[in-house]
């Protein structure tokens, strides 16, 4: 490709534009001849350092935010974080133009409304792509995000909210050829900040929900605030949640642009633009309430559990009718939607093992999330209430005693253990967790994961319900050395069969 079409969208000047282009990279030791090398400033590497070494293997073009000495065809931008977005969007050949897009953001449940919405689309009859968490998704095919799991420039392979655009444009090209009508994402306050997807033009952006989380990034809740609020600039549509004390601001902060709010609160029923009303809880079975808006008003049935639940149906309901989905068939298939893998995700466990309890796992790993689930599973639970929760290394230190906090409010049994590491020495994390212990309290200490899911599964007594938190849908532990497997529920069927023997 040619310089000149590569900086379309960006604000990078150039005297040669029809220099050919053949790649683009932003770690120097990938660096191919031919290649534009991009200098991104990160928290332990600047690439600016590294102008010289990208030039050595090839690199025909710099674009870095300062002068630098001996760099041939070196070009200028306010922000290479913005311009790599578009540099890559432009690379890929705008694979979003075309599709529906969707950016789902907020603190918790982002990854439960993408799958939803992408469950009811399809239900529609619709090809869907998605980018999450958990994975990113053409139809039923899984893409790869390369083997750092969607960093172009990180050392510790681990799996990315949002991956760098490399990767997030990447794969959006590969669901355009497959044929993919709709693309969902979720949107990180880190991508948003790092300006990741400012190429993208959202159709709907849906704002779920915002409590304390990367604060270590952030600094205030402000700031993390105003990162996600980032996304509603560039959206044409809004989707948010009334009853949150920081999304329910964006109708006033965006009067310019249509921001539909949703709420919970049956006295809010005149205010807001879709209430949930009349809400029950099934037990084990799930919730029902009725969707009530000037649309439409329907009764909503799903098979997930918990108050939180009945945010994320209705937020995805919402977004798919204003798709253009019918509202028949959002019901029907919120009513078909069993679970999401690693939210609230109840194992297998074959009743011939006679196992007494039953075992969820859930990717819940700040203080209000916990609580969201551990509520709901107080609500049902006929014996003890088991939870086994770490918190991860090289993050937030401050909410590490608010988890314990909030997981023995509820907890029978507390088991502290370790949950991704990462460089950071794992009992100082476990300290961490210590100080927001209540001794008075049932709990015990196994740094080990693997045998502190051991200890709990043995330790289930008929009833009990185990709940296994902070990892989710993650089939791996991220220590200092890398990434290594990690899959709880083997550990846990494997616990229950050597248990039956």
């Amino acid at each position: 490709m040619n310089l000149g079409e590569l900086l379309r969208g960006t604000d990078v000047r150039t005297d040669t534009p029809e220099l050919e282009i053949s790649g683009i990279a932003s770690d120097s030791r990938r660096v191919c001849p031919g290649d534009l090398f991009l200098c991104l400033r990160g928290n332990r590497h600047d690439g600016h350092y590294h102008a010289a070494e990208a030039v050595r293997r090839g690199a025909v073009c710099v674009i870095g935010e300062e002068p630098l000495e001996g760099i041939p065809n070196l070009l200028l931008t306010t922000s290479a974080r913005t311009a790599e977005s578009h540099l890559w969007n432009n690379f890929t050949g705008h694979p979003a133009d075309g599709m529906k897009t969707v950016a789902v953001t907020g603190t918790a449940g982002k990854t439960s409304v993408v799958f939803l919405l992408r469950h009811i689309l399809r239900s529609a009859g619709q090809k869907v792509g998605v980018i999450t968490t958990i994975s990113a998704m053409a139809g039923n095919d899984r893409l790869s995000l390369g083997e750092q799991g969607g960093s172009s420039v990180s050392d510790l392979a681990g799996a990315m909210t949002t991956p760098d655009p490399e990767y997030f444009f990447g794969a959006a090209a590969e669901m355009k050829r497959r044929g993919c009508e709709v693309l969902l994402y979720e949107a990180s306050s880190q991508s948003l900040l790092l300006h990741k997807t400012d190429a993208v033009t959202p159709d709907i952006a849906v704002f779920t929900n915002l409590s304390p989380e990367h604060l270590d990034c952030h600094g205030t809740m402000e700031n993390y605030f105003a990162a996600k609020a980032r996304l509603m600039e560039s959206a044409k549509f809004g989707i948010t949640n009334a009853d949150d004390p920081y999304m329910g601001r964006l109708p006033e902060m965006f009067p310019e642009k249509t921001v539909l709010t949703c709420s919970m609160q049956p006295a809010q029923l005149a205010g807001t633009d879709v209430c949930a009303i009349r809400c029950t809880s099934l037990g084990a079975d799930g919730m029902e309430y009725v969707y009530f808006s000037d649309e439409a008003v329907f009764r909503i049935r799903t098979p997930l559990i918990g108050r939180h639940s009945v945010f994320n149906t209705m937020q995805a309901a919402l977004c798919a009718i204003r798709l253009g989905v019918d509202p028949m068939t959002v019901k029907e298939a919120i009513a078909a939607m069993n679970g999401i893998d690693g939210r609230m995700y109840r194992v297998p466990i074959p009743k011939e093992s006679g196992y007494p309890a039953d075992v969820f796992i859930d990717y819940a790993h700040t203080p209000d999330a916990l609580t969201a689930v551990l509520s709901s599973f107080a609500e049902i639970k006929r014996g003890r209430l088991i939870v086994l929760f770490g918190c991860g290394g090289d993050r937030d230190r401050t909410k590490r005693p608010k988890m314990a906090e909030a997981v023995q409010r509820y907890a029978d049994l507390t088991v502290v253990t370790g949950d991704n590491p990462r460089t950071e020495e794992p009992m100082r994390i476990i300290g961490d967790i210590l100080t927001g212990i209540d001794p008075s309290k049932p709990y015990t200490v196994i740094p080990d994961r693997r045998e502190a899911i051991r200890y709990a599964v043995n330790e289930a007594e008929e009833g009990d319900l185990i709940l296994l938190a902070g990892k989710g849908h993650e089939t791996y532990e991220i220590t200092a050395d890398g990434r290594h497997p990690f899959d709880e529920e083997q550990i846990v069927l494997d616990t229950i069969r050597h248990k039956s023997l």
